[in-house]
């Protein structure tokens, strides 16, 4: 008897951990597709760190991108960022690994929970879905929170913890499709800042 109880109680387990993963992996793959077929795309985001907000937008191209927020903006073409910190007046080039440039996007964590990460149901609501992403001790980030819109399927709230539990919050304000943007949206263009000194640290 005491062995049929731990048999039911593992395959519960199992089959509870199974529907978290599935759960997870199909509100962030819906999100993912939503976003990847609206094309050409804008969204407004409020960005919460240290204690201070900032507003902000990222413009998506398929992989490239570029966000302005607090007084930085960073372009990426697919191969190369360019990094531009308006107080420094200094911009920093750079060719990222996959790493570096999902650390960058703030929406690429919708396919986190595929490697590094264990996904998991958090406390949904009548208009959000909620994964929670859980790293492990080789993990960038210790915890990422996705909250989606469960009409629209677009993120509306990214909540990611470090390693040094610094916690930093994305809050999506707008969201526009089928934007029309040239390649040249995502580079780096020294005609629009002639007084920057570019450090190329490739």
């Amino acid at each position: 008897m005491k062995k049929l109880l731990l048999l039911f109680t593992l395959l519960f387990s199992f089959s509870v951990a199974t529907m978290a993963v599935d759960y997870a992996k199909e509100v962030l793959d819906k999100a993912a597709s939503t976003i990847k077929s609206a094309g050409d795309v804008k969204i407004g985001f409020t960005l919460t760190a240290d204690g201070s907000s900032s507003d902000g937008y990222i413009k998506l191209k398929g992989q490239k991108f570029v966000m302005n927020v607090g007084g930085t903006i960073t372009w990426f073409d697919g191969k190369t960022m360019w990094s531009y910190v308006k107080q420094n007046e200094e911009v920093n080039v750079t060719t990222p690994t996959a790493t570096e440039v999902a650390k960058m996007n703030p929406y690429a964590f919708l396919s986190f929970y595929k490697k590094g990460y264990t996904a998991k149901k958090g406390n949904p609501t009548r208009k959000e879905y909620e994964v929670i992403l859980t790293g492990n001790d080789a993990s960038h980030y210790k915890k990422v929170v996705i909250r989606v819109n469960r009409f629209s399927n677009i993120p509306s709230y990214i909540s990611i913890t470090s390693q040094k539990d610094n916690v930093t919050t994305i809050n999506c304000n707008s969201f526009q499709k089928n934007q029309k943007y040239t390649d040249d949206t995502f580079k780096f263009n020294k005609k629009n800042y002639p007084n920057v000194e570019v450090v190329d640290l490739r």
